[in-house]
């Protein structure tokens, strides 16, 4: 079984666009979307990803969906989160997706779906997936790719 997630980017104008995540782990997989800075998108995780190893305290992620009102920094409910943290001594990366449909009906979240992907990878695919990540960000390129470990 091979886990994979793919991300595309849709700009709004130059500097919001939407990510489009759709994620995919044996027989779970979801698709969901949120709107993003695309240069904090580069600094919060590609950026971060260049660093190696990559820290347990501030590890590469990206989330969003919608905000509180009162501009707090809360996300009060989160349509799409990726993030990568170290696994185990031998250099394994832990992926965490969380993928959510949008409830408008906020807080009541009895109707909103969701499905949370765990995966693990290798520092060689994520670097190859920041490189492919910042071209679409970019817009040179359609799709970017993370690959699991082979299980």
């Amino acid at each position: 079984m091979t886990a994979e997630i793919h991300v595309r980017y849709s700009p709004d104008d130059e500097w919001l666009g939407q990510l489009v995540a759709t994620v995919k782990s044996g027989t779970f997989s979801g698709t969901s979307s949120a709107w993003f800075d695309r240069q904090a998108v580069k600094d919060g995780f590609i950026n971060t990803r260049r660093e190696f190893p990559i820290s347990a305290a501030s590890p590469p992620v990206i989330q969003g969906g919608f905000w509180d009102r009162d501009r707090k920094g809360i996300l009060e409910q989160c349509h799409l989160r990726i993030a990568v943290r170290p696994y185990n001594v031998r250099g394994e990366l832990l992926v965490v997706v969380d993928l959510a449909t949008e409830s408008r009906t906020n807080p009541d979240r009895d109707q909103q779906q969701s499905v949370t992907v765990r995966f693990l990878t290798e520092y060689g695919n994520l670097d190859t997936f920041a490189a492919e990540f910042e071209q679409v960000l970019d817009g040179q390129r359609e799709r970017a790719t993370l690959l699991g470990s082979k299980t």
